[in-house]
């Protein structure tokens, strides 16, 4: 059998990235949401936005990278992670306030985004509202839209994923993320086997991600996708569009739309299916490094 290879603290935290950051909180709509924050002496800030069902931790292995030289803030999205779940519900354009807020609570005038699926919609519609704030956006592999396929497919999985009670130990959460992410490197497997979970009263591991996250798939979702594209087309500043060779999430019609839309867009390409940082996250962090270095004002 395939073991955890993630050594761990008393806390359950990645023993590889825990004296890196700092965790830190912040108040958004009500709600107390959580951010790590890498070298605090790094200038200005990047910010960087998880996808959907998943947290901030997802980006350890790329933040320990970039913060040799920059300082880095990985917010927990609201309904993930160790911040508080929405009664008021995932509209992007609450997503969009709490960065907002975040930004003003750090003292960030302007910051450098990221976001990666979920969190590259956030950052598109950010973008669209607030370029005079950002020196420079890189999204990884999401636009506003998806094609159909891509849409179907991203709804079942986490449809299916809502329907998972529990775990019995860790190791049971290792073996389920190996088996349906089989393309992902170990210590991403690692970091959700530590961090995606948390204890419940019963002695089961159980997912931290708010079921209610699953419309941002479905209706709700959709109805945001001309707001996204005007969005999109309002941005207006240097952006990065990172792409999955083998990712149902984009097809040439729709990067070829998005990178239109985009006035000053760049398109890089990845030899990986979706989840780029996770598969290829020594090639990311470098092209990711290189673009940000070159934009960046501080």
């Amino acid at each position: 059998m395939t073991t955890m290879t993630l050594d761990k603290n008393e806390y359950g935290q990645s023993a590889n990235f825990a004296s890196d950051y700092a965790d830190r909180f912040y108040e958004s709509d009500g709600l107390k949401l959580h951010y790590t924050e890498w070298n605090p002496d790094g200038g200005q800030p990047v910010i960087m936005l998880h996808g959907l069902n998943v947290q901030t931790h997802t980006w350890d292995p790329i933040a320990h990278q970039l913060s040799q030289d920059m300082r880095i803030i990985c917010p927990d999205l609201r309904g993930h992670g160790d911040s508080d779940w929405a009664r008021q519900g995932y509209p992007v354009g609450s997503f969009v306030s709490d960065l907002n807020r975040l930004a003003d609570s750090i003292g960030a005038d302007r910051f450098s985004l990221v976001g990666h699926s979920l969190g590259a919609r956030i950052a598109i519609a950010y973008a669209g509202e607030h370029s005079d704030r950002l020196d420079c956006l890189a999204l990884s592999d999401t636009g506003p839209q998806m094609p159909k396929s891509a849409a179907k497919s991203t709804s079942q999985f986490i449809g299916d994923t809502n329907s998972i009670k529990g775990f019995r130990s860790r190791q049971e959460v290792w073996d389920h993320y190996r088996k349906i992410h089989p393309e992902w490197m170990d210590i991403y497997i690692d970091l959700h086997a530590a961090y995606q979970v948390r204890e419940n009263w019963a002695g089961k591991y159980i997912l931290k991600a708010d079921p209610e996250l699953y419309w941002i798939t479905r209706s709700a979702g959709v109805k945001e996708i001309p707001y996204l594209w005007d969005m999109a087309a309002a941005i207006d500043v240097p952006t990065l569009i990172m792409v999955g060779d083998h990712s149902e999430f984009f097809d040439d019609e729709l990067l070829e739309r998005m990178r239109k839309a985009i006035k000053n867009s760049e398109v890089a390409k990845f030899d990986t299916g979706h989840y780029i940082p996770r598969e290829k996250p020594d090639e990311f962090a470098q092209q990711l490094a290189a673009f940000l270095r070159t934009h960046r004002q501080g």
